[in-house]
């Protein structure tokens, strides 16, 4: 009999493919070179074996969280960390250490420019490269909505304007080094993590439609598509316009929009915590969203403190959340749309393979079936809809590798 060695073997596990067939109980998933070599039910063959073998003794295997939109790399190391120069690389490590072990195998990191933090924009991806996960980073500007107003960039880190002084170079580089649509510009003056008393301009409309549309067309001259932090319909109609491709926030969206979204198919990555100065989408508005057939992806948004207004979050509004937080930001949405007769399975495709998807649309799928990247945890309940505690999460394996046991 031809033995076949694979690096992984997992059994006895109920296997949440988020495909078809959406459940195998009595599971068994074998690994190799980083992605899946085969799913079956039952006993594993006998021709199989891995240099590490897993009886997942009942629990949940099922496809690892991602959360693409965060900010743990950048001003998350100077707001959770109060680093700079070398000391900031040590502490974007140490939160990308910490969404690991939230189960989350996968984030979308965004160098927008810092008002200090002068890391150049190579070194970003250097330093992910570090981690045993799939995150992929956006280059992008972000204008702050304070008074004066401020621009910074991740093409000139480490100093901010009072005026409008990006070129068309500096998008064009901001385009080349993107690998996901994420916050490449800001339709609105943000907030930030500041009170919005200290940021007067915060919701203000940025580009005018002339500007946007070039900017855009660079973007897609480069072979990219865009993304743009946005909250509310006059900035959500003038980029859906001007041929944007991915909305982020989106927040107070009218329905009527939405369906120019569902129509243009526009992805939106929702936050439901906070990240603009409107009040959070809700569980509520995310279903509507979600029945208008608008692809969804939930985010946390770390490190960021929780809207006043958004109540349906069960943190401190005084305590700035980050990716341990991710199920309690996610999870109210994911029940609401369980108890209103969205499945399961489809309901977790929000934390796990469409935020994938847009990190990473060459996969072609994050799945658990052959072929798929295997990057995947072992919980004992299902995360966000059943749990939102971490212990429940007990193995986190990327690259068909085990980087977390709670089991130990």
């Amino acid at each position: 009999m031809l033995i076949k060695m694979e690096d992984i073997l997992i059994w006895n596990g109920t296997i949440w493919t988020l495909d078809d067939p959406e459940i195998i109980c009595n599971g068994w998933l074998t690994a190799a070179g980083g992605v899946i070599t085969a799913v079956g039910q039952g006993e594993p063959p006998v021709y199989l074996q891995a240099e590490t073998v897993i009886d997942a003794k009942g629990h949940i295997l099922m496809p690892g969280l991602v959360d693409c939109h965060t900010h743990l790399m950048e001003y998350a190391t100077a707001e959770i960390h109060h680093t700079q120069g070398q000391a900031q690389e040590m502490a974007a490590i140490s939160n990308l250490l910490t969404a690991l072990q939230a189960g989350i195998v996968a984030t979308g990191e965004h160098h927008l420019g810092h008002l200090v933090l002068s890391m150049p924009m190579a070194q970003y991806k250097k330093i992910r490269d570090m981690l045993p996960m799939a995150s992929a980073i956006a280059y992008g500007c972000c204008w702050l909505g304070f008074e004066p107003k401020v621009l910074t960039s991740a093409t000139w880190p480490g100093r901010s304007e009072t005026r409008d002084t990006l070129t068309d170079r500096d998008y064009e580089l901001m385009a080349e080094a993107s690998e996901f649509p994420g916050e490449n510009i800001f339709m609105n003056y943000t907030c930030a993590n500041v009170p919005l008393a200290a940021a007067p301009n915060a919701g203000t409309v940025t580009y005018e439609e002339s500007q946007l549309r070039h900017i855009i067309e660079l973007f897609h001259k480069k072979g990219k598509k865009i993304g743009a932090h946005i909250e509310g319909d006059e900035a959500a109609r003038r980029f859906l316009a001007c041929g944007g491709d991915v909305i982020h926030h989106g927040h107070g969206i009218s329905p009527e929009t939405g369906a120019i979204m569902a129509k243009q198919k526009i992805p939106l990555v929702l936050t439901p915590a906070a990240g603009t100065s409107k009040r959070p989408t809700s569980p509520e508005e995310a279903l509507a969203f979600y029945r208008q057939g608008i692809f969804l992806a939930l985010a946390s948004d770390s490190y960021i403190y929780p809207h006043p207004q958004a109540d349906w979050i069960s943190l401190p509004k005084d305590r700035l959340s980050g990716p341990a937080d991710f199920l309690k930001v996610s999870g109210p949405v994911l029940r609401y749309f369980v108890e209103n007769g969205v499945k399961k399975s489809d309901a977790l495709r929000l934390i796990t393979v469409n935020p994938r998807q847009l990190l990473h649309p060459e996969e072609g799928c994050a799945v658990l079936k052959p072929g798929c990247p295997a990057d995947m945890i072992l919980c004992s309940r299902l995360p966000a809809i059943e749990t939102e505690s971490l212990e429940d999460i007990l193995l986190v394996i990327t690259r068909g590798q085990i980087q977390v046991d709670r089991q130990i």
